[in-house]
């Protein structure tokens, strides 16, 4: 491809060098550069892409792109072509797009954000309108998927060059529909830069993220964003968040919810263990729901992939099958141990989401709920009081343990987690291995016990310091440890 035809579309740049010249591809890992590629240098959190332009150039790049006044491009040989830009970021989603010819505008996405219930509700609307007949990829926090294809997710929305190749794959595989769950990061570092959605949700919003936008209000701005890109907004109007969202959005808007004054409800709600039950009208018609995933927030969920899919036309026969058998890993997921107590996995990593969990196995638990959890590693610190304190007043026993402590020491994390847990007069134990926090509880486990591991979910690694990850799949340490049980711990 000519470097001319890549760059047409950005604004504001200053090329130093021909630009009529073919280039290979484009990076922005200088890890993957090869002779002829375009590196874009972005500026992270952690890392800063411009002190990785001579290693870029020594792989092979060809051409540099850079924001203004942060390099000294005189450093960079003459050979070497250079462009300056305003925003790396818009640079590189501009460039993909480009690249790999514009893939979205081929498909209908969808697009759902909030701080909890984005995987659910992405999976939900990817079987409905893969039952109605309707070729539907799935980009989110657990796996890209489409047709018989999986691929694991290393983030809730990739960076922008790797999800215009996926749009591209897609594309090129008859998909037509495109559900993807779109992170208030993604929205603020412009991976989702340029992309349209023909439908936008919104889940709900909770204390998540601060450290990386500061202030609520910073980070309803940038769930925001997905609005100003929909054609159409889905909302959970009993969230307190809704009046404040919908006056700061100008598309057309329909809302979801418990309350009568929303669009679309739900009546005559069961839950138990197993699943949860409830009706609602749809085109003039009371329907009966089931949804094999206990837990209210299951309704919302569930409400919002049928305000999504109903308004795709989709056929309610489509929408009761799909439902019926939906299946999230790491949501509200049993592990079967033959054993007469339960181990529950949950990817509840806030206060709101823990407490929705322990919240709903409290009403239909026979016997004791033991919760086991940990807090990740240099993520919002002022968190961690409050899901001890949750736990210390809904679980019986609390067992603090570790989850991705990254690069922060795991035993202040737990402490800090321990001073929540003592504003209550639950029960609870330090057990720092995460491993030997789980065998404990099942150890101490009775008949009817159910045991939540909260925090992990569909992760099967836990990230320790500098990014070193290693195995660590909750199913598979549950099952071994069952195995190794003695009799005398399952009556």
């Amino acid at each position: 491809m000519l470097l001319q035809y890549l760059i047409e579309n950005l604004t504001n740049v200053k090329v130093r060098g021909e630009s009529n010249t073919n280039i290979n591809k484009i990076e922005y890992d200088s890890k993957k550069i090869e002779e002829g590629d375009v590196f874009v240098a972005i500026r992270g959190y952690e890392n800063d892409g411009n002190d990785f332009i001579n290693e870029a150039i020594e792989k092979g790049a060809r051409v540099i792109v850079l924001e203004k006044d942060t390099y000294d491009i005189s450093s960079i040989k003459e050979d070497i072509i250079v462009i300056e830009v305003e925003n790396s970021r818009i640079a590189l989603a501009v460039m993909s797009a480009t690249y790999y010819g514009n893939p979205s505008l081929g498909l209908k996405l969808i697009g759902v954000t909030g701080t909890k219930g984005k995987t659910t509700t992405s999976y939900m609307i990817r079987d409905i309108l893969n039952a109605s007949g309707k070729p539907t990829g799935m980009i989110g926090t657990i796996y890209n998927t489409y047709k018989d294809k999986q691929f694991e997710a290393t983030r809730t929305s990739p960076e922008s060059l790797d999800l215009q190749r996926l749009l591209k794959e897609m594309l090129d595989e008859g998909i037509q529909y495109v559900v993807i769950e779109v992170s208030s990061h993604a929205l603020e570092l412009y991976r989702m830069y340029g992309l349209k959605f023909i439908v936008g949700v919104f889940t709900n919003l909770s204390e998540e993220h601060l450290d990386f936008h500061g202030t609520m209000e910073n980070y309803l701005k940038a769930k925001a964003k997905l609005f100003e890109m929909s054609d159409f907004a889905m909302i959970n109007g009993d969230d307190i968040y809704a009046p404040k969202l919908m006056k700061m959005i100008n598309t057309k808007i329909a809302t979801y919810g418990l309350d009568n004054s929303v669009n679309l409800s739900a009546t005559d709600i069961r839950i138990n263990g197993s699943y949860v039950e409830f009706k609602m009208y749809i085109n003039k018609m009371l329907e009966t729901i089931t949804i094999k995933i206990p837990g209210r927030y299951t309704v919302y969920n569930a409400l919002a992939a049928i305000g999504v899919c109903s308004l795709l036309n989709c056929q309610m026969d489509a929408i009761l099958l799909a439902l019926a058998n939906v299946k999230v890993p790491g949501r509200s997921e049993t592990v079967e141990i033959n054993k007469t107590f339960s181990v529950v996995i949950d990817y509840a990593h806030t206060p709101s989401s823990l407490e929705a969990i322990l919240s709903a196995t409290k009403k239909h638990a026979k016997g004791r709920i033991i919760c086991v959890f940990g807090c990740g590693g240099n993520r919002d610190t002022e968190k961690r009081s409050m899901m001890g304190e949750v736990s210390g007043r809904l679980a019986d026993f609390t067992v603090i343990t570790t989850d991705n402590p990254r690069n922060e020491n795991p035993m202040s994390i737990m402490k800090e987690i321990e001073t929540g847990v003592k504003t209550t007069r639950g029960l609870y134990k330090i057990i720092e291995n995460r491993r030997e926090a789980i065998k404990f509880a099942m150890r101490i486990a009775w008949k009817n016990d159910i045991i939540i591991l909260a925090g992990k979910g569909h992760e099967t690694y836990q990230e320790l310091k500098n990014h070193k990850k290693i195995h660590f799949d909750e199913r598979e340490v549950v099952k071994k440890i069952a195995e190794e049980m003695p009799d005398k711990n399952n009556i």
